[in-house]
């Protein structure tokens, strides 16, 4: 056989037809008792700051191209200057962690109904436990997020300075109204799209990036839309749910006058 007929021979047993591949797949074959909440990570969609290490030349987590401002997921390693989503389901927890200078780490979650902010007291902007322990009031948003690769499940969690954005996101989902057969009616929150950018925020303290949340447009495709809702049932269920990302910047009251320091990994978000 000569190099040319080696070629072509290559060539008409190295294709794999589609149909072999969309039958297997049904069996769901090679990924074994893989379990969603267990085994699979929800990405988050995170603000790159200025202290993020994937802006951080000396750091091992650092992507060529990244900027401070940017949405970066934490999956895919996707970087986005602005993203389009469907918010599917919301969950409100108050998280207990170790403060940093005793080394850091996640307790506990609180449910929004548990009440345990009423067992803090404040120390400057923290909800501060008896044990030293502090509690961070966080919401998190379960979102459809187109990607290039398609529609992706994600969480975009506010915390500290962007809780005010996300009373604000629910604001303006809970005021959308359609006129139905029988008058006017809420939708469901993945009814419409948003777009989410983010803005410079500073105060006396420092400066960060935050969230800019836009009504974008009602959904059209039937398919993104179903999956918004199966991971709304999903996240309600508890059969997904968000695990805690600790702090990577700290809050305002962490930080000292921008005047008496030139540490930028200290941001109030």
């Amino acid at each position: 056989m000569n190099q040319a007929q080696q070629v072509q021979k290559k060539k008409e047993t190295s294709v794999m037809p589609l149909a072999t591949l969309e039958a297997d797949s049904h069996a769901a074959s090679g990924f074994g008792n893989i379990d969603a909440q267990r085994d699979l990570a929800i990405p988050y969609i995170n603000i790159l700051q200025p202290n993020s290490p994937q802006v951080n030349k000396t750091k091992a987590e650092f992507i060529q191209g990244a900027t401070a401002g940017q949405f970066f997921n934490t999956v895919t390693q996707e970087l986005s200057d602005h993203i389009l989503v469907l918010p599917s389901y919301y969950h409100l927890k108050y998280v207990e962690w170790v403060p940093r200078e005793k080394g850091g780490g996640l307790v506990q979650v609180h449910s929004a109904e548990s009440g345990i902010l009423g067992k803090t007291m404040k120390e400057g902007n923290k909800d501060v436990l008896p044990n030293g322990n502090y509690v961070a009031t966080t919401a998190y948003h379960y979102v459809v997020v187109m990607t290039g690769s398609g529609p992706q499940n994600a969480v975009v969690s506010m915390t500290s300075t962007q809780l005010k954005k996300s009373r604000r996101w629910n604001s303006l989902m809970l005021s959308r109204k359609i006129q139905g057969a029988k008058g006017m009616f809420t939708p469901p929150s993945y009814a419409f799209m948003y777009k989410l950018t983010t803005v410079g925020e500073s105060n006396d303290q420092g400066s960060w990036f935050g969230y800019n949340i836009e009504l974008d447009k009602m959904v059209e495709d039937t398919a993104i839309y179903e999956q918004a809702k199966s991971f709304a049932k999903a996240a309600s269920s508890g059969e997904v749910e968000a695990k805690p990302e600790e702090p990577v910047a700290p809050t305002k009251d962490d930080l000292t006058k921008p005047q008496e320091t030139k540490d930028d990994s200290k941001i109030p978000f």
